[in-house]
């Protein structure tokens, strides 16, 4: 859970200062996401957009567990077909949409295997959700900011 007041200002600072952008803040689970869009105003959750879009079978499929690159996989796809980035409305997810900036929410492998073990989520699942999203973020060719929660 993101707790340090400073971290979370860093971030605000960041989509302040690129409110002319269209911005999707990307990070694996447990990378703090949620805790970040209930204390910075004007963002939107990537799951809110494209669950109600999808069928009942294409959730099913996608909530799956174990996590699976074809999982992964199938989310960008269905996501990225049905979710569009606005300026000034950065969106905050696993999957790197159609976006003029890439804020990348970098987790380090220690506290990650925390959050992970807190919320029993596996690790693997998340590490292989990481790897997934770096490369979506290598192949976009879309400027992008690391920004470290831990």
């Amino acid at each position: 859970m993101v707790t340090n007041e400073n971290v979370i200002g860093r971030l605000k600072s960041i989509l302040d200062s690129n409110k002319d952008k269209r911005i999707v803040v990307v990070g694996t689970t447990c990378a703090g996401k949620t805790t970040f869009l209930q204390l910075i105003d004007g963002c939107f959750d990537m799951d809110k957009l494209v669950f109600p879009k999808l069928t009942k079978d294409e959730a099913d499929y996608v909530c799956q567990t174990p996590w699976t690159p074809e999982i992964g996989n199938m989310m960008s796809k269905l996501t990225r077909e049905r979710v569009a980035v606005e300026r000034g409305k950065p969106v905050f997810g696993t999957v790197v949409l159609d976006c003029d900036l890439i804020v990348y929410l970098k987790i380090s492998d220690g506290l990650l295997k925390e959050r992970a073990n807190f919320r029993v989520v596996n690790f693997d699942d998340a590490k292989n959700m990481q790897k997934q999203i770096e490369q979506e973020i290598s192949g976009a060719h879309i400027p992008v900011i690391e920004f470290f929660v831990g």
